[in-house]
């Protein structure tokens, strides 16, 4: 064990005063729970390794029976409480599978010990019971040395009586004491470990085929909010019953569900029958050993009348879980009831069931219909809401989307734990626009949920958003494991492998996808990435075939239109531009299509085809509230309305990440550099060095303004950085144009044999760019004085 000495100890401008017991944060005292605080100190004492749960949990919970969900609760406790500093460094590590590890430097202050204050904490005893029993001894005259020279003498008679009176009371405390412990002990009982189970379709009927659907997926739902069964996702059900070479309309018997259970790594298969007589119903439900298909949990309720179908699936979801193993006070905290009895209805149900249906086909438009629909009859269904927001936000309608979720978080109450968990993290995603809140929020659900896809797959998003791309590797990977069948996560995780430098991993994790009969479009886009970055010709030529053969592969199309402004063909992007985005409205994609206008816009702008740029930019609607926006609009020279919008965006989002950290220094850099104030921008840059590593845009605008102050060794460094790490943004312009800045950084260094090499580069890389290429011809001037004008070494 690694302890620091009582006294101080700093980390991250934190201070931690181990003799009074207090955590502050620049000399602000942050209030932790004497547990909480314990978690926090036995992490630093033993920071040079990974602490396992199971270890936590019997050190901070000695001899008693807890709950892995107890431990979370705090971990989440000290995340919070360590969450001011600016530095974006995660405090707290959770290393998947093993534990959790204080993951920054801390160092103790020496001097500060106090005298005689010799505490040691120990793996078998948690840190309060050692306070506890220190405080009881400093106060015993014993402990000082002093001896007992009165004879004892035999108690009187009325002080007998009272010590029988209290002597009585301890035991009976006593007994109170070991039954409240022993109710603790079966409340927190459960079966060992979680389980994942496969769902199947009820079978029978309520005379309504949507209500059957529905009361199938509120089943789904209903088990979704347990942190101890995990339904295989309904996709990943599909793609292995594909797998097993059975056709899409097969019925699937219970032997084929018992295939699908033992190919998805399942404990089990729940399979459930409607029986109706009259308007009278029985729903049974019975979970089955997916090897030999013996029973293992069975339940069943009745209902009167359709309206109470929903609450006896309530009631059945809860008594499986329990048969199951889920212990009594875990289903006690995650059991929601699926619609609020005062606002419920089957209708909002069944609207939101076929909303599901209709967005695992990507057909969102008609999905957004039916939830309005569903919320018209329902306003405080909070799943609804919840899917509204993510529909619109996967259609790239993001003013909307921000609107609904708004709405989802008034009434993030009323939902399940899950629910609530991604209203919330997704609130501050796009509504606060906090993302290292969301960052936060989006670990504890996937602590507390660990087997949830979405969970992971947000993490994902936000860890990218933030250039924590080794962290978005490992959330990526994870929601993949989770879903092994669909073909996004693995365009994902293999954009994630691929921005944090793995390329081979990158490219084995696109060979998995076609391994499992994934072929598609995302795959094929991701090939076209790994192509540049190896300069690969054989495999852009393999997929370039793939996408004439494929007419409709939208998203290869995207990348070659940004590989088209990324080479200065200007006039091929132009032609390529509009006709994606004529396919992606074709294709239902308008939102995306838009989207795409603006940011190949803003990146012709840059590339220095202007003129052009800025008309293709002003296009289309622009976004107010959209960063990206809002640096397009500054690249086209609209300072006003730039300015204007980003004061009403941080008032709006005060703390909001990207507007602080990342495209409001961005705009107002480029007022100042524009005002010819070059070091007042250098400035105002600073303040994006939290998310350095989110893009190349930032450090290359960073060297452009360093080469403006006539500072060309700072321009210099920031270049080579855009230069070593192309694959952060293998499709950027902004790689090629950092090889013509370092060729004038090194020029105006004197360096002339090294920048002939950079500009040497920039030709290579812009060998088909349009002829009349403003850069381009800048570059062929600039070199050519170079090679005629002698420099100063």
């Amino acid at each position: 064990m690694s302890s620091i000495a009582n006294g101080l100890i700093k980390f991250e401008e934190y201070e931690i005063d181990r003799a009074q017991w207090q955590l502050s944060w620049r000399s602000d005292p942050l209030p932790l729970n004497r547990k909480t605080f314990d978690l926090l100190l036995y992490l630093i004492d033993h920071r040079e390794r990974v602490v396992g749960k199971e270890e936590l949990l019997q050190t901070l919970w000695p001899e008693q029976f807890i709950e892995e969900s107890n431990l979370t609760q705090h971990i989440f406790l000290l995340r919070k409480a360590l969450s001011r500093h600016e530095s974006g460094l995660k405090i707290i590590e959770t290393v998947p599978g093993r534990g959790y590890r204080f993951a920054v430097v801390a160092t103790a202050v020496k001097g500060q010990q106090h005298p005689g204050d010799q505490r040691v904490i120990s793996a078998s005893e948690s840190i309060t019971r050692i306070t506890l029993e220190e405080e009881v001894n400093t106060s015993e005259p014993a402990s000082r040395g002093l001896e007992v020279t009165q004879p004892l003498l035999s108690t009187p008679l009325g002080k007998r009586r009272l010590y029988w009176v209290v002597g009585g009371s301890v035991v009976a405390v006593a007994l109170c004491v070991a039954g409240w412990f022993g109710w603790q002990n079966w409340l927190d009982r459960s079966g060992g470990t979680p389980v994942q189970v496969v769902l199947t379709p009820m079978e029978g009927t309520t005379g309504d085929a949507i209500l059957d659907k529905s009361l199938t997926q509120a089943l789904r739902m209903d088990l979704a909010q347990s942190p101890y069964v995990s339904v295989v996702p309904d996709s990943t059900v599909k793609a292995t019953f594909t797998q097993m070479m059975h056709k899409p309309g097969d019925v699937m018997t219970p032997a084929m569900a018992r295939e699908v259970c033992e190919r998805t790594n399942s404990q089990g298969v729940l399979s459930g029958n409607i029986a109706k007589v009259g308007r009278h119903f029985l729903i049974t439900e019975e979970a089955s050993n997916c090897v030999d298909g013996s029973v293992v949990a069975s339940a069943k309720y009745e209902a009167d009348k359709p309206e109470d179908l929903p609450r006896s699936i309530d009631r059945i979801a809860a008594s499986l879980r329990r048969k199951l193993g889920e212990s009594r006070r875990s289903i006690a905290r995650f059991d929601t009831p699926l619609l609020p009895a005062n606002t419920a209805s089957l209708e909002a149900l069944k609207d939101y069931t076929q909303a599901l249906l209709l967005a695992n086909q990507a057909k969102f438009a008609e999905a957004i219909t039916l939830l309005k629909s569903a919320l018209q009859l329902d306003p405080n269904f909070a799943a609804a809401r919840y899917g509204l927001a993510a529909y619109y936000i996967s259609s790239n309608d993001l003013v909307n989307g921000r609107n609904a979720i708004v709405k989802a978080y008034e009434v993030r109450n009323t939902a399940s734990e899950n629910v609530r968990l991604s209203i919330t993290a997704f609130y501050d995603t796009y509504s606060t626009q906090d993302l290292f809140a969301a960052e936060r929020n989006f670990h504890a659900w996937t602590e507390l949920y660990p087997r949830s896809v979405q969970a992971w797959n947000g993490l994902y998003f936000v860890q990218r958003d933030l250039g924590h791309h080794a962290d978005s590797v490992t959330s990526g990977l994870k929601a993949l494991a989770l879903m092994p069948n669909n073909q996004t996560l693995y365009e994902d995780a293999a954009s994630a492998q691929m921005t944090s430098g793995n390329i081979q991993g990158a490219r084995a994790t696109l060979d998995s996808a076609i391994a499992h009969n994934l072929d598609g479009d995302r795959i094929r886009a991701g090939y076209l990435d790994i192509a540049t970055l190896l300069h690969d010709p054989e495999l852009l030529r393999t997929e370039l075939a793939w996408i004439e053969a494929h007419p409709d592969a939208s998203f290869c199309r995207l990348e070659q239109v940004y590989m088209a402004v990324q080479d200065g063909r200007f006039a091929d992007a132009h032609r390529l531009l509009q006709q994606e985005t004529a396919l992606l409205r074709q294709q239902g994609l308008s939102g995306l299509a838009d989207a795409l206008t603006k940011d190949i816009g803003t990146n012709l702008i840059e590339a220095g085809d202007r003129e052009a740029g800025i008309g293709i930019f002003r296009s289309v609607p622009l976004d107010p509230e959209d960063g990206d926006d809002l640096t397009g609009l500054a690249k086209a020279g609209d300072f006003k309305t730039a300015e204007a919008d980003l004061e009403a965006v941080r008032s709006k989002y005060p703390q909001g990440t990207l507007s602080q950290h990342s495209f409001g220094p961005r705009v107002e850099a480029s007022i100042a550099l524009a005002n010819h104030h070059p070091q007042q921008a250098i400035t105002l840059m600073e303040a994006t060095r939290p998310l350095n590593d989110r893009g190349l845009g930032t450090r290359k605008f960073r060297g452009d303004l360093y080469l403006s102050a006539g500072q060309p060794l700072l321009a210099e460094k920031e270049y080579r950085t855009v230069i070593a790490h192309r694959e952060i943004e293998s499709e950027s312009v902004d790689y090629p144009l950092s090889w013509l800045g370092l060729g004038e950084a090194l020029a105006a260094e004197g360096n002339r044999a090294t920048a002939i090499d950079a500009y040497q580069h920039f030709f290579t890389l812009w060998a088909h760019a349009d002829s009349d290429a403003m850069y381009l011809k800048q570059a062929k001037q600039e070199f050519a004085a170079l090679q005629t004008v002698p420099l100063t070494q």
